[in-house]
């Protein structure tokens, strides 16, 4: 029988038979005989946490407030680095000149010129942003795996796959006028641009209208759902695998060995996206009304041909460095929310 408390009273680590109610659960698997070192009967293991076996019972008010806390904490601890990237993202533009020689460098010009507020611009969108994308993106994706009919252990990676795809990028289309200011604080080094962030909703508002409250909508959503994509699946995936080979234990040494893997993983594949959303949210439009960039190919077309193909990952490490220990935080307190919530 499961307990919520005391996880499973026998079977857990034993070579007796299990139950046919673990292995119902999903939540454990039976080691077969012949991967056991001298063919010893096979050992029951836990897969998942026993908050993972809660994901039924819990609302998706619930979900909705944990994802929301982590993405919260997440967001205040790391948005230092986060400037950063966005400035590394941002120099070189089209052949301009570099400020940056590196992401050290730029936290370090950063700070004796603007001062540690500096590193800290574009909180409070930033927060907000997270408040909608993030909260809606990690809250409602257990909840659309739900819908699916994923439950249990075995969970078809296409399932995870299009219920991240599909969480992320509505998350981040609904916070795009957040992102979007932003990216605008935060590449403004003078402090000149906006006297605050209200200020600045209501001057995009103004002057580029709705649509342009939405400007780089589509490199944002694309990076969104190529992140929810690589992330939330290979976070799953991985720590079911580490945990089933016996690389780490369940808890907390399984949360933060996956969240490292997930990390560097999106990274990768979100980084062009970045630099792309980065550039079309931050660009000003011309006297004419003509922009620099179109759209997300066009950004792709021009970016490639004056900088190279690699400045398509500028800000990489700047970028792994703040979303490794992001994803970590959000994932370690998630877990930890829904554990105490279980």
């Amino acid at each position: 029988m499961y307990s919520a408390s005391r996880g499973w009273k026998r079977g857990v680590g034993r070579t007796e038979s299990p139950d046919q109610e673990m292995l119902d659960s999903g939540l454990y698997r039976t080691t077969p005989a012949w991967s056991v070192p001298g063919g010893r009967t096979g050992r029951t293991t836990r897969v998942f946490s026993a908050a993972s076996a809660d994901v039924g019972k819990r609302s998706a008010g619930q979900d909705f407030f944990n994802s929301w806390v982590s993405v919260a904490v997440a967001e205040c601890i790391t948005i230092p680095i986060d400037t950063v990237k966005v400035r590394l993202m941002l120099q070189g533009e089209l052949g301009a000149k570099k400020q940056y020689n590196g992401g050290v460098h730029a936290f370090r010009t950063i700070l004796k010129n603007e001062g540690p507020q500096g590193l800290f611009k574009g909180l409070a969108p930033a927060v907000l942003r997270q408040s909608i994308y993030g909260t809606f993106r990690y809250g409602s994706y257990d909840q659309i795996k739900n819908e699916l009919g994923a439950t249990g252990g075995n969970i078809p990676i296409w399932k995870k796959v299009l219920a991240s795809c599909f969480a992320g990028g509505m998350g981040s289309f609904l916070a795009v006028p957040c992102d979007l200011v932003k990216i605008r604080m935060q590449a403004d080094a003078a402090g000149t641009r906006y006297k605050s962030t209200m200020s600045a909703f209501a001057e995009v508002a103004k002057k580029e209208g709705v649509k342009g409250m939405w400007r780089g909508a589509g490199p944002t959503v694309s990076r969104a759902a190529v992140g929810a994509m690589t992330e939330l699946p290979v976070y799953d995936e991985v720590k079911s695998a580490a945990i089933n080979a016996g690389i780490v234990q369940p808890g907390i040494q399984s949360h933060l060995f996956s969240a490292l893997c997930a990390g560097f993983f999106s990274t990768f594949w979100m980084n062009p996206f970045d630099v792309a959303k980065s550039r079309i949210m931050n660009q000003h439009i011309t006297a004419s009304g003509s922009p620099t960039y179109t759209g997300l190919m066009d950004c792709f077309g021009k970016t490639i041909k004056s900088e190279g193909v690699a400045s398509l990952w500028k800000g990489f490490w700047p970028a792994y460095t703040r979303i490794g220990p992001r994803v970590i935080i959000i994932f370690v307190v998630l877990e930890q929310m829904r554990e105490i919530n279980s």
